[in-house]
């Protein structure tokens, strides 16, 4: 093999490692929203929506487990009391705080209607611009 094409050959395999890190990293920076207080944002649809830590620790837990039916059987459960809600449409919010190393944001609900001014819990992964 010619010098040249062996020069060529290590440089790449030195550079690839090096561009793949970079653009794994600003790939993964690109879809990380920032949280703020004051803040307006978006929950997405049908996301839970919780009034205490206890209900959504639970539900998260089960989330992170992998247990798709169990999470989805508990949100049943404490919607049916009353204790959590799912909301169809995007909804509007004000961030109050966030929590990161729970994945937790504590939000009051802007849109127009009788939930207005609430205050609520839901999930990180529930957000969007």
């Amino acid at each position: 093999m010619p010098e040249d094409i062996k020069k060529t050959a290590e440089m790449s395999r030195s550079v690839f490692p090096v561009a793949l890190f970079m653009l794994a990293a600003s790939t993964t920076g690109a879809f990380a929203i920032e949280i703020r207080a004051g803040a307006t944002m978006h929950v997405k649809p049908n996301s839970m929506w919780f009034q205490d830590d206890i209900n959504m620790t639970h539900w998260q837990e089960l989330r992170k487990a992998g247990d798709a039916k169990a999470a989805a059987a508990y949100a049943d459960e404490i919607c049916a009391q009353r204790d959590a809600w799912q909301f169809i449409n995007q909804s509007t919010v004000k961030i109050i705080s966030y929590d990161s190393a729970n994945n937790r944001v504590n939000v009051e609900l802007m849109d127009p209607g009788r939930f207005q001014g609430t205050k609520w819990l839901v999930d990180y992964n529930a957000l969007v611009k």
